[in-house]
């Protein structure tokens, strides 16, 4: 585009109004589709009010209406079922159709209102609420000894092995090679240590708890990543924010969430509970072991974690090796589902 039209006058209220018009349009679509429905199942209701009288008349009526109309019985049920839960015509305009299908499903009118204002606080697709609602109901189904609790896969890990990576460019006093710490961090090669190469695996040598050097070691990639940490603060039953010990000088905070699970959001009564237990079962820990994997289906660098912890332990080598498995307990006291 010639700069000389970017910067004539009025060019910009011109795109201004033009993205309005777009938003409005969006807007007032989505809004129109969800009208149509709550009138379609005033319509049917009204109409079946009115013949309330004849008991006979409602056999076959849907299966009769759907042919006349072209549309499916269910669409149509779905309508007055919206009807029904908005009696008076007041949905909000930024909720779409399929939103309203989600929150029907709803029985109680003021979790229903609740959730409402948590789809439009959080600005949730109909993904997000169908997770919700599918965590919700799934961790109020009846215990079934016939089905038993979902056992995770997991690895302990081992502590202090770090992978041998190419330097990065700002690391400081940096050789062609550094120790990949994980967090897109790096540590200079420890003075003295054995003949690397890019890809060996190495195992801090501790002494009176300062590093002291690295051995190199064969081990498996699916142990690396596994750390001493301490917890700053339990975010929800299945997020935490701690900080990282690499044995070496320097440190990392993350956030964390727990792998494999989902608990339900910290704003419902299930929420608040799952977090509760996770603070219990860590508030005598001074630290605990964390397994590391990278979400590979998020593009904002979140981790995973698999939790291990035992309180009064002060090795942390027992706790790797021993340590109760934190992912687990909260689906074996159905306080989480497996996350899907």
């Amino acid at each position: 585009m010639p700069k000389s039209l970017a910067k004539s006058d009025g060019y910009k209220t011109l795109v201004k109004r033009i993205t309005r018009e777009f938003a409005e349009l969006e807007v007032f679509v989505k809004s129109r589709f969800a009208k149509a429905y709550w009138n379609v199942g005033k319509y049917i209701d009204d109409h079946l009010l009115a013949h309330k009288d004849r008991p006979a008349y409602a056999a076959g009526f849907y299966e009769k209406l759907a042919e006349d109309t072209g549309r499916e019985r269910t669409t149509l049920q779905w309508a007055v079922r919206f009807h029904r839960a908005y009696p008076i015509c007041d949905f909000n305009h930024k909720l779409t159709w399929a939103h309203y299908k989600g929150l029907l499903t709803v029985q109680d009118t003021e979790e229903r209102k609740k959730l409402e204002e948590k789809i439009i606080r959080h600005d949730w697709d109909t993904t997000k609420l169908r997770e919700y609602l599918s965590v919700k109901r799934r961790l109020a189904a009846p215990a079934n000894d016939d089905n038993p609790v979902p056992q995770l896969k997991f690895t302990r890990g081992k502590l202090h092995t770090y992978q041998i990576v190419p330097a990065n460019k700002t690391l400081v006093h940096r050789g062609p090679l550094a120790l990949d710490l994980g967090f897109r961090e790096q540590y200079a090669i420890p003075p003295g240590a054995p003949r690397l190469k890019e890809n060996d695996t190495v195992e801090l040598v501790l002494k009176d708890g300062e590093l002291a050097g690295v051995s190199k070691v064969a081990v498996p990639k699916d142990e690396l990543f596994t750390y001493k940490a301490a917890v700053e603060r339990v975010v929800d039953g299945d997020t935490l924010l701690v900080s990282f010990d690499f044995q070496c000088p320097m440190s990392v905070g993350q956030k964390l969430r727990l792998r494999g699970i989902d608990c339900p959001e910290i704003d419902t009564e299930e929420g608040r509970r799952a977090k509760r237990f996770v603070e219990a079962r860590l508030k005598d820990c001074d630290f605990i072991v964390v397994k590391t994997y990278k979400d590979r289906t998020d593009k904002f660098d979140r981790y995973l974690a698999d939790i291990f912890y035992l309180p009064g332990v002060s090795d942390p080598a027992v706790v790797t090796r021993e340590g109760k498995f934190l992912n687990q307990e909260l689906l074996d006291e159905h306080l989480a589902v497996v996350y899907q």
